[in-house]
């Protein structure tokens, strides 16, 4: 199995990617995009999709480079990076406007160890409400991303003193609304009491739906259709995706087509999910898996949505399959679409193809147990070769914990 070089790749890597090289995806497009029509002195710098660290690690693995330079900024391989590293070198000369959206470009790339630094930078300025909200708003995210959400609830009242003033737009509030329900459902992230609150408010900011932008809107939707999900209300559930749908929609004819596709991109991904585990509509999950494929054909993730209707419709080899699929076409998650793909080779009883797997996975989680015990008792049972190989991983891994 081949790994290519995507526009994702080179969106991580450098900041720009080239159509003319191979089609961009959708993330990659509206990424870009955001960098190089940024108004340095305007808020707004506009996120798509925010990644973990270990995304960038996957890519710098693919690439064949160290992290660090990387991470860091040390390469500025393109004028992108070499822009964004001048603004870093000259931090504490800008704004506190231009170092939020120097910020918030480099959390596009997974860059998190500069953003603590910018936010250091700003920890000693004066700020506005509007500022402040977004200072909360970045904190929130890196600690979501990087933390585990440790200081979200610190991030979220810094954020909502400066509601209060009134001095935030609302689609920008109505974002926080989102993101308070959100990681409230997946992880209890927010106490309940403020979790309510800013439910609370999101519902009565989404009943004035011309004072808020549509993408908003739309996520406010999808993210608010999660209580009814967690308790099994599907009829509740499809109510709200429906109108997540009509706000996505209504994204259509903005200024960036790549960010508009993307709000119904997140429609399919949600919609996927829905009709997998709410509604229990395998017809309906894969209609939904096709129609983001369709969408974004080269975006590997869309496959893996895909592979896990499959899966849990006990379609396995064709879960195995299309697995393999997203992991061909290259990052993000090559290494979780991989052991997806190993696990369903197993579960297939085609031992030698889900060998061939883990060894390719060896090569790209060297610090993940499970990748390291897995093909180790697979090897074992076969009798491979390649036991040795994850042997040594998992002394590795014990060594390194014990330090």
């Amino acid at each position: 199995m081949e790994f290519k070089r995507n526009s994702f790749h080179d969106t991580m890597i450098g900041l720009s990617c080239s159509p003319t090289d191979y089609p961009a995806d959708i993330f990659s497009q509206a990424c870009v995009e955001s960098f190089n029509s940024c108004n340095w002195f305007h808020f707004g710098y506009a996120f798509t999709q925010v990644f973990e660290p270990a995304v960038l690690y996957e890519v710098a693995l693919l690439e064949g480079t160290r992290l660090a330079p990387l991470a860091i900024l040390e390469d500025r391989r393109t004028d992108a990076l070499v822009r964004l590293g001048a603004m870093l070198d000259q931090a504490s000369e800008h704004t506190v406007v231009e170092l939020l959206n120097l910020a918030s470009a480099l959390i596009s790339i997974s860059r998190f160890e500069l953003v603590r630094n910018v936010l250091a930078i700003l920890s000693e300025r004066q700020t506005t409400s509007r500022e402040d909200f977004e200072i909360g708003w970045l904190k929130f995210v890196v600690s979501n991303r990087c933390e585990g959400g440790s200081s979200s609830p610190a991030a979220f009242e810094r954020m909502r003193a400066a509601v209060i003033t009134r001095e935030v737009p609302a689609s920008r509030v109505l974002d926080a609304c989102t993101q308070a329900v959100v990681w409230y459902v997946k992880r209890r992230e927010l106490p309940t009491a403020d979790f309510e609150r800013w439910r609370e408010l999101g519902t009565s900011l989404s009943k004035m739906s011309g004072r808020v932008e549509p993408g908003a809107l739309s996520s406010w939707y999808r993210g608010v259709a999660m209580l009814p999900a967690a308790i099994g209300d599907a009829a509740a559930t499809r109510h709200y995706m429906n109108r997540a749908r009509e706000a996505a929609d209504a994204c259509t004819g903005g200024e960036s087509r790549a960010a508009d596709l993307n709000a119904i991109k997140t429609y399919y991904e949600s919609a996927v999910k829905e009709y997998l585990y709410v509604q229990r509509d395998a017809d309906a999950a894969e209609e939904a898996g096709r129609a983001l494929i369709a969408l974004d054909p080269v975006w590997s993730v869309s496959y893996g949505e895909l592979a896990e209707v499959y899966l849990q419709s006990k379609r396995v080899e064709h879960a195995a399959q299309l697995y393999e699929q997203a992991a061909a076409a290259g990052p993000p998650y090559v290494a979780h679409h991989l052991l997806k793909a190993a696990t369903c080779r197993e579960r297939c009883d085609d031992l030698p193809g889900a060998m061939a797997l883990y060894e390719k996975l060896a090569g790209f989680a060297p610090h993940s147990r499970q990748v390291m015990s897995k093909g180790l008792n697979l090897a074992r049972r076969l009798a491979h070769p390649s036991a040795t190989i994850f042997e040594r991983g998992l002394l590795e891994i014990e060594s390194h914990a014990a330090d």
